[in-house]
């Protein structure tokens, strides 16, 4: 008899010291596998381990990141002393302030230009003194220093420093809870904190980019130039849509790609001009009359989803504009004052009586559909950034159309907007699990496992807007309860394909089962074992 280890490699450890920093980064080895099970878990788990490796690997260099920060900004702490000790000596001081020779130097040192050097002094500055909480996540590898420079600059408008410190607080907190970060999360996280606190530092930012509208033209290279139109966040977005609308009309012939497509679209509309299908063929289809267009066009809507009490004034919670991420409350009140919009009040209460479509329990009811759809605010797969009401809602325990009580529901806590590769992937390709939970505070979690075993946790991005979503009690029946007793009944492929004992849909929910009772059995274990150090004794 072969007994068979796993041997996972040692953590990988950062130490920092006076004079040095030591970064020892352990390399995942490949597992010798073999046909058993034993071994398939062993070759899955050096997967997951040499896929992680290649994606965070970089996360340690935050750490260096900040230290760097830390560094250059104790060398402007001692500019500025040298500078407050003497101010007659620096007769050029107004010109060439601290920060200034700070930067000068870091410029010539890093081989970069002034004013890169100036904002890099000035993110050493944001590090240490108005959002240190937000640097800690830098230093501690949550986040890269690409989404740390986001964060300086969405909260570079904060001038009142207690609060500032309480945003820094609150973004922390959200960024370490949130799980499955990217940089577009992060960037929607930061506008919903400081949207929420402080209105003015996001209004000035807006009326800076209205005084900003613009268009500007910049020579590319021979025979091209790029048109850059500088607008609202909502006009811009509605550009896009119209033109997606348009380009939607030309024949599956048509050579072109969708940029260069959306490209002539914009430049035939801008110059009154015809936009035509380039396919060449005598038998084209394509729908590009003025009325096909103009039909188009008009089914193209923007969303944007707000709380009552922010559109009668009562309060200045923020809202999210679809597409786009959280925008302020004064925002969100002069899109309502469009003539050309639409508002439609949206009951949470609804979903206590019903969440599937009485006639085709398949389909979400209208406020479900919407609600999901804000609530995540993109597609839910991690990394992914197209927007929520682009996507396909998706039930993560399958629906099943033959027995619809064997399989999965359709409600709040097993439907989530997927776009439609994500989706097409989950549900074709092989080796892929995803899974929603509601946690006993109502906060709602997705989870993506990819092939290799490597899971990604992350909460629902739009949380703060609508809390009590998932507090709401879901009303169908558990799982199977229409056929308590009775085995599901064996799944067929095709005649001339393999068979199985059971579906990919009934394999998949048996792993998440497995999975979940595995996670939860570890998760005890380790409060019990908590408690027990704390000296509390067990229930």
């Amino acid at each position: 008899m072969t007994t068979q280890t796993t041997t996972r490699p040692p953590a990988s450890t950062v130490k920092v010291a006076d004079d040095e920093i030591v970064i020892r980064i352990s390399r995942p080895a490949p597992a010798d596998g073999g046909g058993s099970a034993a071994a398939s878990g062993v070759v899955r788990d050096s997967r997951a381990d040499r896929l992680a490796f290649a994606a965070r690997v970089d996360s340690f260099a935050g750490v260096v990141m900040w230290h760097r920060y830390a560094e250059i900004y104790s060398l402007l702490q001692e500019q500025c002393a040298v500078a407050e000790a003497d101010p007659a000596s620096d007769v050029f001081g107004r010109v060439y302030d601290p920060l200034c020779k700070v930067a000068a130097s870091y410029a010539v040192a890093a081989g970069v230009r002034q004013c890169t050097a100036e904002r890099f002094v000035e993110r050493a500055v944001a590090c240490a003194e108005r959002i240190p909480a937000v640097g800690g996540l830098l230093r501690d590898g949550l986040i890269p220093d690409a989404w740390f420079a986001r964060a300086v600059e969405q909260t570079s408008l904060v001038d009142d420093l207690a609060l500032l410190a309480l945003i820094d607080a609150e973004i922390a907190y959200r960024l370490q809870h949130l799980g499955g970060l990217s940089a577009a999360r992060v960037e929607a996280v930061v506008a919903a904190v400081v949207a929420e606190h402080d209105p003015d530092a996001v209004t000035l930012t807006r009326e800076q980019i209205r005084d900003y509208k613009k268009v500007m033209v910049n020579p590319l290279t021979e025979g091209m130039s790029e048109l850059v139109i500088t607008a609202s966040a909502e006009d811009v977005r509605l550009a896009k849509e119209t033109l997606d609308a348009v380009i939607a009309g030309v024949c599956p012939k048509d050579p072109r790609t969708k940029q260069v497509r959306r490209s002539d679209a914009a430049m035939a509309r801008l110059n009154g001009t015809a936009f035509t299908c380039q396919c060449g063929s005598d038998d084209c289809i394509a729908e590009l009359s003025q009325e096909q267009i103009d039909a188009r066009c008009a089914r193209v809507v923007l969303h944007v989803v707000v709380r009552e009490e922010t559109l009668d004034g009562t309060a200045d919670t923020p809202a999210v504009l679809d597409g786009f991420g959280p925008i302020s409350a004064e925002h969100v009140r002069e899109i309502a004052d469009r003539p050309d919009t639409v508002a439609r009040d949206l009951d949470l209460g609804d979903l206590l009586d019903h969440q599937a479509q009485p006639g085709n329990q398949y389909r979400p009811t209208a406020t479900l559909d919407t609600v999901l759809r804000a609530l995540f605010g993109i597609c839910t797969w991690p990394g992914c950034t197209e927007p929520a009401f682009a996507t396909d809602l998706d039930h993560v325990c399958e629906y099943n159309h033959d027995d619809p009580a064997a399989g999965g529901p359709t409600c709040l806590c097993n439907l989530n907007p997927k776009c439609r590769f994500h989706h097409g992937l989950k549900t074709c390709a092989e080796g892929w699990i995803d899974d929603q939970i509601v946690d006993a505070n109502g906060v709602i979690w997705t989870e993506v496992t990819t092939p290799e075993g490597f899971t990604v946790r992350q909460q629902a991005l739009n949380t703060w807007l609508l809390p009590e979503v998932g507090l709401i009690p879901c009303q169908h029946a558990p799982v199977g309860a229409g056929v308590v007793g009775a085995p599901r009944p064996e799944s067929r492929h095709a005649e001339n394909g393999p068979r199985r004992a059971q579906s990919r849909t009934e394999a998949k929910h048996a792993y998440r089962m497995a999975r979940r009772a595995a996670n939860r059995r570890i998760r005890e274990e380790e409060e019990a074992r908590a408690l027990a150090e704390e000296g509390v004794p067990p229930f």
